[in-house]
């Protein structure tokens, strides 16, 4: 069995960034939102959180699985590009005000690689980044040097950047150490809810499955 059939669905790019947004206490997009909408963001991200688990102990299949389950939720919030760019602009790539940084050129990633450009850049912008550093698109991630996540949205920066997002830039590299940051990370998010695991739904608030 696939992990999109393992996993489910994924949201649709305007649900994915409702969680994003919920994740991060951002009541103003919060509210916006319909009250069934708001019940069904609530129960996506409690359920994610205790796929994380309350604690460090997570077994490798344990990470696995959360990661997978935050692969699939969140896989329509931008599309992944690989590019191949000279090494030579990588400093310059990063330092580009179209691009947000994230993933494994974020600090908070902890596992910053120097090596690599990557980021949020509106679909607007995307041609004249990629004139700009005569990039190349990559075949596989092996060969590729910068990561664009291409989208509609483009997150905040810095201190600004949802953990969840990291996360999930995080664990779509599918190895071991970058999967294990993104469940430190969910974990983080869990303490920042505590009301979501402990207390159940809010009122007038009921679980659901749907994906829209």
């Amino acid at each position: 069995m696939s992990e999109s059939s393992r996993s489910g669905r994924p949201l649709s790019e305007r649900s994915a960034w409702a969680l994003l947004a919920f994740s991060q206490h951002d009541q103003l997009t919060v509210d916006a939102l319909a009250r069934s909408e708001r019940a069904r963001t609530r129960d996506r991200l409690k359920r994610l959180l205790a796929e994380s688990g309350p604690d460090d102990s997570l077994s490798e299949d344990q990470v696995r699985a959360t990661t997978m389950l935050l692969r699939s939720l969140l896989r329509k919030r931008a599309v992944r590009h690989l590019y191949r760019a000279s090494p030579r602009d990588l400093p310059d790539l990063r330092n580009d005000d179209r691009i947000v940084l994230s993933g494994l050129s974020h600090s908070r990633s902890s596992i910053a690689s120097g090596d690599l450009a990557e980021g949020y850049v509106a679909v607007d912008d995307l041609d004249d980044v990629v004139n700009a550093y005569l990039l190349s698109r990559a075949s596989a991630e092996k060969y590729a040097n910068v990561v664009l996540h291409v989208g509609a949205t483009v997150p905040g920066g810095g201190d600004a950047m949802a953990p969840l997002l990291l996360a999930a830039d995080l664990a779509e590299y599918r190895r071991p150490r970058e999967e294990a940051r993104a469940a430190e990370l969910l974990r983080e998010i869990a303490r920042q809810h505590p009301g979501i695991l402990a207390g159940g739904q809010q009122s007038g608030e009921k679980p659901s499955e749907d994906r829209k």
